[in-house]
């Protein structure tokens, strides 16, 4: 398959991946806690202040996510293995080494440096969540991808 097309396949299923990892996250910031909320954490993280950083957390996510899904693709690609089964369990594992980084730079130092002081103490559970996100998001882009792979073959 051309790159052009892995490219395609990656954007979609990356921000099908996000989504997914979005509703998640605010399911769970719904019924545990309001800063689980990935993403008034992350715009916030940017604007220093709540109003409008949902908005902006999401964009970036989304950005984020098409940007993650097409590297994932495109590795998938390299090493054969593009196409369903082989595309969801890439996925996950991706997701799986992702979310560890992720996590890890979560809790030791994003939360350090956060200008609000609500966001400041990231907890392990907290960044368990955000390690369950990202194979929510790694399984997501590889099912899709994967699905899109065989329909575009």
């Amino acid at each position: 398959m051309e790159s052009p097309v892995i490219i395609l396949i990656g954007a979609i299923a990356g921000l099908a991946g996000a989504a997914a990892m979005n509703s998640f996250m605010r399911k769970v910031s719904a019924s545990f806690s309001k800063r689980v909320d990935m993403l008034l954490a992350l715009g916030s993280y940017f604007t220093g202040h709540l109003e409008g950083a949902a908005r902006l957390g999401t964009m970036i996510h989304a950005v984020a996510g098409i940007i993650f899904g097409i590297i994932y693709l495109l590795i998938m690609q390299l090493i054969g293995g593009a196409a369903l089964p082989h595309a969801l369990f890439l996925g996950i594992g991706f997701g799986f080494f992702h979310g560890m980084i992720m996590s890890y730079m979560l809790m030791f130092y994003a939360s350090e440096k956060h200008p609000i002081k609500d966001y400041r103490n990231a907890t392990l559970e907290e960044g368990l969540l955000h390690l369950v996100g990202h194979l929510i998001f790694g399984a997501v882009t590889g099912l899709i991808g994967g699905l899109l792979a065989i329909v575009l073959l």
